[in-house]
């Protein structure tokens, strides 16, 4: 790797095999130039208990869940990198990823924030750069009607060659770059938001610092579980979130 300042987070909640072959990824594929922070939201399996004897890193373990972006906010103040990773602990890198990224956002001084090709494990693409959330483009998302199906199209930018950098309103949380100086000039996370929707809102304040892109110079491997639709719990979450992002950044139908 390059002489690049960087940190990192990964905020682990339950999950632990998930969790532990990400840290493993993150750790093969990054040097001594790179802070890693590892956050365990109170997770049963006690996780971060559990990297500690394997992983070299700053452990950060909380007595209860405070949610993604809560979580991932605890690094705050410990930060003095040029460029931070938020990072989920079910994603895989590369022995690319990370330089590369940097390399784009030292290319690119007006960019704010950045997020890679996102693959399934079977190599598929993930459709992770999107456009502003509308109403629309979420409820068919979950409903999969074919009258929506073009809102979504359109919302998942499906449109665009996905081999070429391109300009986004939305960066998905699962993996993204962000300049370090922005991330602490925007406080970080909404705390507002328990789970989902948090990136949208970071997305959205970054781009009062820069734009956001889309930079498929890197890729990562995403576990994607879909949530939302195995738990009613999670997807009252979901809703309560987007109620939030709609109040505070407007609503919008498609």
């Amino acid at each position: 790797m390059k002489n690049y300042n960087i940190s990192g987070t990964i905020v682990v909640y339950n999950k632990p095999e998930d969790a532990y072959k990400t840290v493993k990824s993150v750790k093969q594929f990054t040097d001594d130039n790179f802070s890693l922070y590892i956050v365990d939201n109170n997770s049963n399996e006690k996780i971060g208990e559990m990297l500690k004897k394997d992983f070299e890193a700053e452990y950060i373990i909380l007595d209860k869940n405070i949610g993604f972006g809560k979580g991932h906010n605890k690094v705050l103040d410990k930060l003095n990198s040029k460029y931070h990773f938020v990072i989920n602990p079910d994603i895989l890198i590369n022995k690319d990823t990370i330089n590369n990224l940097c390399d784009f956002m030292d290319e690119h001084p007006d960019i704010a924030i950045a997020c890679p090709k996102v693959l399934y494990p079977d190599g598929n693409i993930q459709y992770i750069a999107k456009k502003k959330p509308s109403l629309l483009a979420l409820v068919s998302r979950r409903i999969h009607c074919k009258f929506l199906r073009k809102i979504e199209y359109d919302y998942l930018m499906k449109n665009k060659d996905q081999d070429k950098p391109f300009e986004v309103d939305f960066c998905t949380g699962c993996f993204f770059v962000i300049r370090t100086n922005v991330f602490k000039k925007i406080d970080g996370f909404d705390e507002d938001y328990f789970l989902y929707f948090e990136d949208a809102d970071i997305t959205m304040k970054a781009k009062q610092f820069g734009k956001a892109y889309y930079a498929p110079c890197a890729d990562v491997v995403h576990f994607w579980h879909r949530e939302t639709t195995q738990s009613k719990k999670r997807f009252l979450i979901q809703l309560k979130s987007m109620f939030i992002y709609f109040r505070k950044w407007g609503f919008k139908l498609k």
